[in-house]
């Protein structure tokens, strides 16, 4: 469900430049225990026009999850700034799509948002209940089914697109609970697609997960080992310890040996093997 950057038939805060003057952000944060897991949605709207709604009761806030793995698809709708989402674990498993928007609950005659672009004028517009008021950037999540508070290594990644247009590398935000890893609006479109093929998503952890996981142990290393409470810090410092690679210095060779050889891994699912 891709709502950012569409062509919506009147103005839409968030969506490229429909309304210049306003913005819509949704801060989305992802915990988990072993019976559920949490979404906790922050929401922020400089609108003066939809924050009056939203009063009111003729708006609402709406947080959308979908899982194609599980078929979970459902909303949440709030009207507070803080709101958090309680779903069981076995709803979801794999890839997890969040967005966060504005959508109206009665039907708006006339309806003007403040600061929209020039280009719409002094025209108004008929709302109708459901429709999209406001959009912000979604994320992507990945959940295992038998993830065990960050205890294996695939559950301390999240997925996020940036918000720049067009082909941009690949880059890590380490400030977070989970390593960032920011995709460009083209790369994540072939990056759903890729998933849909069993034979080559195996390969991801080399092209995707490996580099960020090697510069995420460089930084970690470079930061002199200074006391850390950043969960993906936690879950790395334990694997290492677990695998006894708390001596090994060299990130690379830390990175590869965590993901379990991923280039090998590769090779065998493209059904390649060394005697070849």
């Amino acid at each position: 469900m891709k709502l950012s950057h569409r062509s919506f038939p009147h103005p839409v805060v968030g969506n490229a430049d429909d309304v210049d003057a306003a913005a819509f952000q949704a801060t989305i944060e992802m915990t988990t225990d072993k019976e559920n897991i949490y979404l906790d949605a922050k929401v922020l709207c400089s609108s003066s026009t939809l924050n009056t709604l939203i009063k009111s009761g003729a708006a609402a806030s709406v947080v959308h999850v979908e899982c194609s793995n599980t078929l979970y698809r459902r909303s949440f709708e709030f009207s507070v700034n803080d709101y958090r989402i309680t779903i069981p674990r076995n709803e979801l498993n794999d890839d997890v799509e969040v967005n966060a928007f504005v959508c109206s609950k009665k039907d708006i005659s006339n309806y003007r948002v403040e600061g929209a672009h020039s280009d719409y004028g002094g025209a108004t517009f008929d709302i109708k209940v459901g429709d999209i008021l406001a959009v912000g950037e979604g994320s992507i999540f990945f959940i295992e089914s038998n993830f065990d508070s960050m205890s294996r290594i695939g559950s301390i990644f999240q997925l996020k697109e940036s918000s720049e247009e067009g082909d941009q590398p690949m880059r890590l935000d380490p400030n977070q609970d989970k390593l960032i890893i920011i995709l460009s609006k083209p790369d994540i479109k072939a990056y759903k697609m890729l998933k849909l093929q069993p034979h080559l998503s195996a390969m991801l952890s080399t092209v995707l997960v490996m580099p960020i996981l090697t510069e995420a142990i460089h930084q970690l290393a470079e930061s002199g080992g200074e006391e850390d409470y950043r969960r993906w810090v936690k879950a790395l410092t334990r694997k290492r310890k677990e695998l006894g690679l708390e001596n090994e210095m060299e990130p690379l060779i830390i990175a590869q040996r965590l993901l379990e050889l991923p280039l090998k891994r590769s090779f065998l699912a493209a059904n390649i093997s060394p005697s070849d």
